[in-house]
């Protein structure tokens, strides 16, 4: 492990890749205010949180993230920074829970509530708090210069002195996608919009609706290896997995908790889940015709076809929590 990593938490620094160590490097080498771009799977939730974890003295802890990823989150915490304490975690609950981010050292929320038309007391109590580090998780969410969730954002991430920000698909080839997201942890190193459109985003006039109207249109690209350079020297790092493969371990298998709030889906899910119990007792053997009624089908059928119904509806359950 490198000399600089020896602040963090034995178990911590033990797990560490050594690609994953030099992304926290990166990080700390740029003051805390970094883009980590690696692809999925290699471990962003930990650099980041070392990261945040060498500033400590710094915190509040603010960690935005997709609302299915909350709990995540959490286990993580709970898992590599045992110094935390449960009653310093604050895991923000609704648009008007507000009342413990000011006596807690790590609070949590969900994208979602920041483009909720009823979370107005939330958002200006983290743009009030003043965070001093900030983890933004799948921060392309950001990719939009006139959401509301980017503009709450953006003010509570310029405030803070340290910000990480944590994506897999950084949007490399749609430059016009990433300038929020560098802006923010560089104000001016890109420049205006329309600098930086003109300059990366292959920016032009056309012409729509028979030459009436006329609109400037900045989804293109260009420049990409000057903007590839400019984002590695200053902001980003970026590793995919072919990049590290022989660093990577064996298959990891994670469980993922999310909470899922009373709805038609949860009633479906609870019903598949009981079907599949009730056909691994009809292979187990452990039923009988009183307890349980036979099936029609063979059980083991059943249970593949189960399985692939579980697996929909658990994704159908996260995509719905994504929002």
């Amino acid at each position: 492990m490198a000399p600089r990593l020896k602040f963090l938490p034995d178990a911590l620094s033990r797990t560490l890749l050594e690609f994953q160590q030099e992304g926290i490097l990166f990080g700390i080498s740029k003051n805390g205010r970094c883009l980590i771009g690696d692809e999925m799977g290699l471990g962003k939730t930990l650099q980041a949180l070392s990261i945040a974890y060498y500033y400590k003295i710094e915190w509040p802890l603010l960690i935005v993230c997709p609302s299915s990823m909350r709990f995540p989150w959490i286990e993580e915490i709970e898992k590599w920074l045992p110094d935390i304490q449960p009653h310093e975690l604050n895991l923000v609950q609704s648009g008007i829970d507000a009342s413990n981010i000011k006596t807690s050292k790590i609070s949590i929320v969900g994208y979602g509530l920041l483009s909720h038309s009823g979370s107005r007391l939330l958002i200006n109590c983290l743009k009030e708090m003043r965070f001093g580090v900030v983890i933004v998780d799948e921060s392309h969410y950001m990719k939009n210069r006139k959401a509301a969730r980017t503009k709450a954002l953006i003010s509570v991430i310029k405030q803070a002195k340290r910000a990480v920000l944590l994506t897999g698909t950084p949007a490399l080839a749609r430059p016009e996608e990433l300038y929020v997201q560098v802006d923010v942890l560089k104000p001016n190193l890109l420049g205006s919009f329309n600098r930086f459109a003109n300059r990366y985003c292959d920016a032009h006039t056309e012409h729509v609706c028979g030459g009436k109207i006329r609109n400037w249109n900045t989804q293109g690209a260009s420049n990409l290896e000057e903007l590839h350079n400019v984002l590695k020297t200053n902001v980003m790092i970026r590793r995919l997995k072919r990049h590290v493969l022989t660093q990577l371990p064996a298959k990891r298998r994670q469980r993922i908790t999310f909470d899922l709030a009373e709805s038609e889906a949860k009633k479906q899910l609870g019903e598949v889940i009981e079907e599949f119990r009730s056909a691994c007792k009809q292979v187990k053997g452990s039923s009988s015709s009183q307890s349980q009624p036979a099936m029609d089908t063979n059980p083991l059928f059943e249970m593949k076809r189960l399985a692939t119904v579980l697996y929909k509806q658990t994704g159908l359950s996260k995509v719905w929590k994504q929002s």
